[in-house]
């Protein structure tokens, strides 16, 4: 192909009826019906940039294609960019899995692979010294323990297959902007005791670890492991919280109200939490957990706004978000 690659971002920007060409990741294939009884294929395509789901029908000239391809193989896209609904849609027309020799070229895949925007570097040096500031000294231990074990994999990790932080060093930037925000407010609240606060909020998400897989350069999105479809991150982060309090000595009741918070974090039981938070730290990271959530899923879909498009439809806020930015000269 000659046509020059664009990222899908680019793609779904592009006028429409004009060309594009991407490197995609190819996630789910499902069958799907048309409204008159025929069968098409809806196919998730992503690259660091963006996702999107395509549409191959029975005439496509890639039909007999697909029966090669599996998700999470890597391929080349092709085609004509149309409108759907409203929104993009891109017409494909050519695809084909990358050779050998396309997949050991790091330029090649690093167009797949979403990475934060910022430097991992500077962020684990600035959530250490949060860390460093927790004033019980037992509490700090067990942080820092977990970190020492977890490692390198907890400083890569993603913190979500989608909605938010869904990206190496994503787990990182969520924690590192929790814990920033919990060091703010803590001091408007003086009921919330400032080491369970901050020691929650640095491991409350810490069994995503274990329960995605590690975001390997030319994958666009992790999946589930074994222990994250069987136990899920509140229970894992919990089973690893125990295990550490122990190893340090941490005082029972201390131990009971730092896993409560792990447990609770989800706010809700029909969303994920094992129980809801019923100490002050619990309410306290839960909210957190959900302010940084939602405002880190608006900021990635307003990175990803096509122009011209008024607004769009955002799972994290269960609404319309609006994509004009205020005229307020900022």
């Amino acid at each position: 192909m000659s046509d020059p690659l664009q990222s899908l971002r680019e793609s779904k920007s592009s006028a429409a009826g004009s060309r594009f060409h991407a490197i995609c990741a190819l996630g789910e294939i499902a069958s799907k019906s048309a409204k008159n009884g025929s069968t098409y294929f809806e196919i998730l395509i992503a690259d660091a940039t963006d996702d999107i789901k395509i549409r191959v029908f029975a005439d496509s000239p890639v039909k007999a294609v697909l029966a090669s391809l599996k998700p999470g193989m890597s391929v080349r896209v092709g085609g004509v960019v149309g409108d759907f609904n409203g929104r993009p849609d891109l017409k494909v027309d050519t695809l084909a899995a990358l050779t050998d020799a396309e997949r050991s070229d790091p330029a090649l895949m690093g167009r797949l692979t979403p990475v934060s925007q910022h430097d991992p570097v500077k962020m684990r040096l600035e959530l250490l010294a949060i860390v460093g500031r927790i004033p019980h000294v037992q509490l700090r231990a067990v942080v820092e323990s977990i970190l020492e074990e977890q490692g390198e994999r907890f400083y890569e990790a993603v913190a979500a297959m989608g909605m938010h932080h869904a990206f190496r060093h994503g787990l990182l930037e969520h924690t590192l902007r929790m814990a920033k925000c919990a060091e703010a407010l803590i001091p408007l609240y003086p009921k919330v005791d400032h080491s369970l606060a901050v020691a929650g909020t640095v491991l409350h998400d810490v069994g995503k670890v274990q329960e995605y897989t590690r975001l390997e350069p030319g994958m666009a999105k992790a999946t589930f492991t074994r222990a994250g479809n069987l136990h899920g991150h509140l229970v894992l982060g919990t089973f690893l919280v125990r295990e550490h309090a122990i190893k340090v000595g941490l005082e029972i009741s201390l131990r009971e109200r730092l896993e409560h918070i792990l447990l609770s974090h989800h706010t809700m039981r029909e969303y994920g939490a094992c129980q809801t938070p019923s100490t002050p730290e619990a309410v306290f990271v839960a909210l957190i957990d959900d302010l940084d959530a939602k405002l880190s899923a608006i900021e990635e879909e307003l990175r990803k706004a096509v122009p011209g498009q008024e607004f769009v439809q955002l799972r994290a806020i269960d609404g319309q978000l609006l994509l004009t930015p205020p005229k307020t000269g900022a």
